[in-house]
């Protein structure tokens, strides 16, 4: 018997198709963010009339009907197809997210925008440093910066039985141990303003050296505030600079020793030449500093005050620089004017002080800084007492017998020897234009003090002093050093008459400070770890003019900076 065929099964059921998403989640996210207070409502309401809106063109789009207007009563919850919820979603990520960020909530304990603004920096250095004097050397030596640091001195014989302060000249100083830090903040307060200070160590209030000296007693050690400044740049090739700041001029240390910084105002400039290839651009700088004071209540004993005699430092210099590229030779070039104002010394009016009086009229002329090597005079003419004339002490401040109006050329050439590194030479001439020694000995009371020599069996000798000053150095090595493998060797030579520099901020490591000086000097470097080296100076220097005095100084170095 045939047998029917098989029925084939039914097929399984379609499964339904999956609702449409449900739009509670937007909304509640919605309400959530006006309740969190994130949006407002406005913004609440824009956004559900914008997903209603957007949900409508998409049926259009799809030949759907627009529906029919609800009932009263009825709220209806339009479709948001996924992706305009998402793109609300994405919107309101991104203003929550900047809203975040511009407040500073946007990750638990961020810090605040500001201190992205501030750039850090430092350095700390240890010192070996060795002092070697001949055995030669005059002896004794006068001290005449402490008559204003420690003064006045009184040089009466008869009334100072302790005698005049003397500098040493024969006995060595071996391995004084002495450390240098730095710290240095910069902040960018506003396109175009820009902030720094910088605290710094130092034995004393000197303004050419942050170097102290190790041990007293394992005292504790001061911190000074270094450089404090605000610079203005209001156009990209100019600035303008306020307050204590770094030196602002193209200089080597025969004139302004390395650690100075100026008080002032300085402003700069700098930007291509009209003329000329390409790779040329000249700069220029401007400042007015003023060095000393003189105070509000001098004299003090006085009811009529002392007239206004600030001294300033007036300073202007040019130059230019060619560099066709940066990998190539270039040469720069500057020529500056430094004019002092009211630096030199005045003769005080006569000045009784056997009646109490301890101020004479000219006190706050003297310089409140000196090294040594500078022409210097009494400035005091102390009245003897009528009835012990001989007995009358003389206690005397110093001034400087000159102005200094210095006009100086600085020079510098660099060029690629092989590799990184490359080869810089340096000059510099200094000649202070206000040397004029027949002028202060037309008053015999104000007969230089310094700078004679002294003949046999010390017999005191002829004046003999200079205005000229001149610097040579050749450096080879890596001009931007701070990789390990990293090194620099130099060589110089250097030439200060007495009066070519104020002796008061020229280097206070060659000769251990001052003018009157003359010798050469090497120096090298090894960068054993990045921003980390060692680093050794061999300064030998004697006098120009006077009475022998001969100076070598060790320095052996370990540095790093951050």
């Amino acid at each position: 018997m045939a047998t029917a065929p098989a029925t084939p099964p039914p097929a399984p059921a379609a499964a339904p198709a999956p609702p449409p998403p449900s739009e509670s989640m937007v909304i509640n996210l919605v309400r959530l963010l006006v309740k969190q207070g994130v949006i407002t409502q406005d913004a609440a309401d824009a956004l559900k009339q914008q997903a209603e809106d957007e949900a409508t063109q998409a049926r259009l789009a799809a030949g759907a009907q627009p529906p029919a207007a609800a009932p009263p009563g009825v709220v209806r919850v339009p479709y948001v197809p996924l992706i305009v919820r998402n793109q609300i979603r994405d919107e309101i990520k991104q203003d929550v997210l900047a809203q975040a960020q511009a407040e500073g909530w946007a990750s638990p304990g961020a810090l605040p925008s500001w201190i992205n603004r501030i750039e850090w920096s430092g350095d700390f250095r240890f010192r070996d440093q060795s002092n070697f004097y001949s055995g030669s050397n005059i002896v004794p030596f006068i001290d005449y910066a402490a008559f204003n640091a420690n003064g006045p001195i009184d040089i009466n014989a008869i009334t100072n039985p302790n005698g005049l302060p003397f500098l040493n000249t024969r006995e060595d100083r071996l391995n004084q141990l002495s450390i240098r830090a730095r710290l240095a903040a910069r902040a960018k307060i506003f396109e175009g303003v820009s902030a720094g200070v910088r605290l710094a160590t130092g034995g004393d209030g000197s303004p050419v050296s942050t170097t102290q000296l190790l041990g007293g007693g394992l005292s504790k050690k001061a911190i000074w505030l270094d450089q404090a400044y605000l610079t203005l740049t209001p156009i990209y090739w100019g600035a303008l600079t306020v307050g204590r700041m770094p030196n602002p001029f193209d200089h080597t240390d025969n004139v302004f020793d390395e650690d100075l910084n100026f008080d002032g105002v300085a402003a700069t400039a700098t930007s291509g030449l009209p003329f000329g290839p390409a790779g040329l651009k000249g700069f220029a700088t401007a400042g007015a500093f003023p060095i000393d004071y003189v105070s509000s209540n001098f004299p003090t004993a006085g009811a009529v005050k002392a007239g206004d005699r600030t001294k300033w430092l007036f300073a202007g210099q040019i130059g230019a620089e060619y560099k066709p590229d940066e990998l190539s030779w270039s040469i720069r070039g500057a020529v500056a004017y430094y004019t002092y104002r009211n630096i030199q010394g005045v003769l005080s009016d006569p000045c009784g002080l056997f009646d109490g009086n301890k101020q004479c009229s000219s006190d706050q002329s003297r310089p409140s800084f000196l090294q040594k090597g500078n022409t210097l005079f009494l400035i005091r003419d102390i009245l003897p007492d009528p009835n012990n004339p001989l007995n009358t002490p003389q206690p005397q401040f110093v001034g400087l017998s000159y102005d200094y109006d210095l006009l100086d050329v600085t020079a510098a050439f660099e060029m690629p020897v092989w590799g990184p590194a490359r080869l810089q030479l340096v000059g510099d001439y200094t000649r202070n234009l206000a040397f004029d020694p027949a002028r202060i000995f037309a008053n015999p009371l104000t007969q230089p003090v310094t700078n004679f020599d002294f003949g046999p069996g010390g017999v005191l000798g002829p004046y003999h002093s200079g205005q000229n000053a001149w610097l040579a150095k050749a450096t080879i090595g890596y001009p931007r050093a701070g990789t390990r493998g990293d090194w620099n060797l130099a060589f110089g030579y250097k030439y200060i008459e007495p009066d070519a520099v104020l002796d008061a901020f020229t280097d206070s490591d060659f000769h251990l400070g001052g003018t009157n000086a003359r010798g050469y000097f090497v120096s090298g470097s090894y960068f054993f770890a990045n921003n980390t080296w060692i680093s050794g100076r061999w300064l030998s220097a004697n006098q120009v003019f006077g009475p022998p005095l001969a100076i070598d100084v060790l320095q052996l170095e370990l540095n790093t900076r951050f």
